[in-house]
């Protein structure tokens, strides 16, 4: 349960309670640990994290269709990709040298932000809200600290400085928007 998210089916504990050969718990979880199911039970935390949702999460919240990133994630986690390169391709998989498309993919980690599909909005507005939005989730995400306070005061006792916040905003602001078709 812990490893796959599922309970065992009846066939599965039946085979585990007749081996009888030494290790058969190391291989029972080596099994466990080679199921898809596994990085799907995993990623589900991480995707809660990076705020996956198959919809757009606003008032219309109609369907979108990011769920390759969904796929990667999984993909990553029961492929065992080092931490180091699982994170490097989320925040910059399209600046890699020679990108692979499944490094492009990993780039849906920023754009799991909300749109807004109503009528009357400033899109200026709601793109610099998509922004700060990359820039607070990335800060809980890989620095395990809330950021967002700081993009509108500095506070003597947090770690990240207004003008910090400000710096990774510019990092985050500085890349090019996908053109959403936005009713009118």
């Amino acid at each position: 349960l812990d490893l796959r998210g599922l309970p065992p089916r009846p066939d599965e504990v039946e085979a585990f309670r007749r081996d009888r050969q030494p290790g058969a718990y190391e291989r029972l979880v080596d099994r466990m640990l080679a199921s898809p199911a596994y990085g799907e039970r995993w990623g589900r935390h991480w995707l809660d994290q990076a705020r996956y949702a198959d919809s757009n999460g606003f008032t219309i919240d109609s369907g979108r269709s990011i769920w390759k990133y969904r796929d990667w994630v999984i993909a990553a986690i029961n492929d065992d990709l080092p931490f180091d390169q699982f994170a490097t391709e989320q925040l910059a998989g399209d600046l890699l040298p020679g990108s692979a498309t499944e490094a492009l993919v990993a780039t849906g980690f920023h754009r799991n932000t909300l749109v807004n599909e109503e009528g009357g909005t400033d899109k200026e507005q709601f793109r610099v809200e998509a922004v700060m939005d990359r820039v607070n989730t990335t800060g809980s995400v890989f620095l395990g600290l809330t950021v967002g306070c700081a993009q509108c005061h500095h506070h003597k006792f947090d770690p990240i400085s207004q003008r910090d916040y400000y710096n990774l905003f510019a990092i985050f602001n500085n890349c090019d928007e996908p053109t959403l078709s936005v009713p009118t």
